[in-house]
């Protein structure tokens, strides 16, 4: 699998993750408005702060792998 492969799956997984984000941004902010009961919010917010860590993760191997493509590939 050359790394032109290796960065547009990540990439995929990247866009994913970063659309699950917006959504779980979505979902904190719905259930704060609605001041539904605290560990309901809570729960959003953990499952948001996890995918943040993910995409944050996904983005950096992202970048390493297109530079490394450039590189190589120039």
């Amino acid at each position: 699998m050359n790394l032109t492969a290796v960065w547009f799956v990540i990439n995929i997984f990247f866009v994913a993750s970063f659309i699950v984000t917006l959504f779980m941004q979505r979902a904190v902010t719905m259930a704060a408005l609605e001041q539904s009961n605290p560990q309901k919010v809570g729960k959003f917010k953990r499952i948001r702060n996890m995918f943040i860590a993910v995409t944050a993760v996904l983005f950096i191997a992202m970048s390493v792998a297109f530079l490394s493509n450039m590189r190589i590939n120039g």
